[in-house]
């Protein structure tokens, strides 16, 4: 949840400058303290501050920092409040070594009060100062910086991506990662870079290399060197990858924020992902028609994004899925994984904590289950423990709240689907290009609502700024939609959102309504309209503020609500089976004008990280 970066050069450079830039591209991760050590020549200096990178350069003046080491961080609390002491890079007792660290140390506390004993001196309430301690630890007793920096991480329980430098050996940053992602790029005989994300690195170099779980890399002007942490003395061959984003893909380009640039590049990430090649979906849709149990999981909107796939793959496949939160799931399945199971894992990132515990422990459990996923990021911890794997083509998204990256997510799903009515010859050749017709209709449907609803979405918000609670309301597919668009006001407006079924919403949650009270109905012609009519009438009844999201032809619904918002595309059964991609730009323009009525900053909201990398 945490961002790192850290360069290394044989020539003295600009060094503040190049790490604040790397930090800023990174600030997604967190944004409650940042800080930065650098050497020049044999000194090591650390500053930080609690607050944003903004306020660390204001402070400290970073632009004019010259050196020919940095690493620099910027934090998203875990362990200790966001507070200066607790920033990061940490340091041990005799300021000769700094760190900075990505993830938890579950077993801080037992290491920490062992090495209070031995007369070692605290300063902050993290987990991760035990790390540079230890490591000082293991020098003392005369082991070298490499083996020092092994040793400790072989002590500790829980995850880490770290970078780590030593005054004595001031040609060398140590990087490491369990569990939490490092990515190394070089510039051969010139510069070596570490960052937690790809977006850091890019203005640099395209050639990176991804750190495996227990992987280390040595660090060195131009050149590094990579080992195993259980077994050190041989070097691993790593190779590199070639990332193909631009550098303007991870900047704003004209856009206030992320978020918005990200909702306009949804056509486009579309298009992209609908070029991958057709292979791929097949050997999804062949195991998904092989196997006897099938289980779909992920956490946020990604979950969302598995529902909405859930229900198109059902439709086809004529085998129940389950779907369960991934922070759940072994709770769930606890002596009731079953063998022929298949687990199809959607990720963001890749790197989603409770989804890859979820998965490592349906693979120790059942040698002959298969791994299926979906994510956005290549060379990801869920790639590499996945049999299958499917890279989304959204490119970088920056912005917290998933935008792009979910529309794409379904875009897939909706593409295994089709692949698996293919083969499985659930209906005729006809309906089934009918349904890829839509499919590939979805940029064009997306782009002309976004050009054309822009002002009427803010009009809409103006209206409804006093209100601080909201019901999303659906049924069936629809029901993915309601929640990740109330997901996406709750994120980035602070407002308080339930997303029900439109029936479920009879039992308890009517009881709330007053008059003016929001509720916004997605309700596109699909088989559950007519029920959904009655809904809709029945909380505008109870005086409820009907907002609804509909079809362009749309009559029933669009008397019944007071604003509705209207989706440029047909009213036929291909279209409706697509309303989760076409259909949620407008609640995510919803949530994004929201978040400005409310003086919040979308592209940061309050207490959230891009990837959650701890359980």
């Amino acid at each position: 949840m945490c961002g790192i970066f850290g360069l290394i050069s044989k020539e003295c450079l600009d060094i503040g400058e190049i790490a604040l830039e790397g930090i800023k591209s990174l600030e997604y991760r967190g944004y409650d303290s940042c800080g930065i050590a650098f050497q020049n020549g044999g000194k090591l200096t650390v500053k930080k501050v609690s607050g944003k990178i903004n306020d660390m350069q204001k402070k400290f003046n970073l632009e004019t920092l010259s050196g020919h080491l940095a690493i620099a961080h910027t934090r998203w609390a875990t362990h200790g409040a966001p507070t200066e002491r607790n920033s990061h890079p940490h340091t041990d007792c005799t300021g000769d070594i700094a760190l900075v660290h990505n993830g938890i140390i579950e077993n801080f506390m037992e290491l920490k009060d062992e090495l209070k004993s031995k007369g070692h001196i605290f300063k902050s309430e993290t987990d991760t100062e035990i790390l540079p301690h230890l490591i000082e630890d293991f020098l003392k007793e005369g082991f070298n910086f490499k083996e020092a920096v092994i040793r400790t991480l072989k002590r500790c329980k829980g995850a880490y991506g770290i970078a780590v430098c030593y005054t004595k050996e001031p040609d060398v940053i140590i990087v490491a990662r369990k569990e939490s992602p490092i990515v190394i790029g070089i510039e051969e005989g010139k510069i070596s870079y570490c960052a937690s994300d790809i977006p850091a690195i890019l203005p640099h170099t395209r050639s990176c290399y991804i750190l495996e779980d227990d992987e280390l890399a040595i660090l060195q002007p131009g050149k590094a060197e990579f080992y195993n942490i259980q077994n050190s003395v041989n070097k691993i061959d790593k190779k590199p990858e070639y990332i193909n984003w631009s550098v303007d893909d991870a900047k704003k380009n004209g856009y206030e924020h992320f978020m918005l640039k990200e909702i306009f590049e949804e056509p486009t990430a579309i298009r992209n992902t609908l070029k991958i090649e057709m292979k791929d979906f097949q050997i999804f849709a062949k195991h998904l028609l092989s196997a006897d149990h099938i289980y779909i999981t992920a956490a946020g909107t990604s979950y969302y994004a598995a529902l909405a796939g859930k229900y198109m793959i059902n439709k086809f496949l004529g085998k129940y899925i389950q779907g369960i939160e991934c922070s759940e799931f072994q709770n769930n399945l606890i002596g009731a994984l079953e063998k022929n199971s298949v687990i199809l894992a959607v990720s963001q990132s890749g790197e989603t904590a409770d989804t890859i515990e979820a998965i490592r422990w349906a693979k120790k459990t059942q040698n002959d289950i298969k791994i299926l996923s979906i994510t956005n990021v290549v060379g990801s911890s869920l790639t590499r423990y996945s049999d299958h794997y499917i890279v989304t083509r959204a490119g970088p998204e920056i912005g917290v709240a998933s935008t792009k990256t979910y529309v794409t997510q379904v875009i897939v799903l909706a593409l295994i689907a089709l692949e698996i009515a293919k083969l499985k010859k659930a209906i005729s050749k006809e309906e089934i290009q009918k349904y890829y017709d839509a499919l590939i209709s979805t940029p064009d449907i997306i782009e002309n609502f976004l050009d054309k609803n822009i002002h009427s979405v803010k009009n809409l918000v103006r209206n409804l700024e006093k209100n601080i609670n909201y019901f999303f309301l659906a049924r069936g597919i629809s029901i993915a939609t309601a929640k990740e668009g109330g997901l996406k006001l709750k994120e980035v407006a602070c407002r308080f959102i339930e997303g029900y079924s439109a029936a479920h919403a009879k039992h308890g949650p009517i009881s709330l309504v007053r008059k003016g009270f929001p509720i916004i109905f997605i309700a596109p012609p699909d088989e559950t309209y007519e029920r959904l009519v009655g809904n809709v009438m029945e909380f505008k009844a109870r005086g409820g503020y009907i907002i609804s999201v509909v079809s362009e032809s749309d009559k029933k619904v669009t008397e019944l609500s007071n604003v509705t918002i209207r989706i440029p595309q047909p009213s036929n059964k291909y279209f409706n089976l697509l309303t989760p991609i076409t259909f949620i730009p407008a609640l995510q323009l919803l949530a994004y004008y929201a978040a400005l009525e409310h003086g919040l900053d979308p592209d940061k909201p309050l207490n959230l990280a891009k990837t959650v990398t701890v359980h």
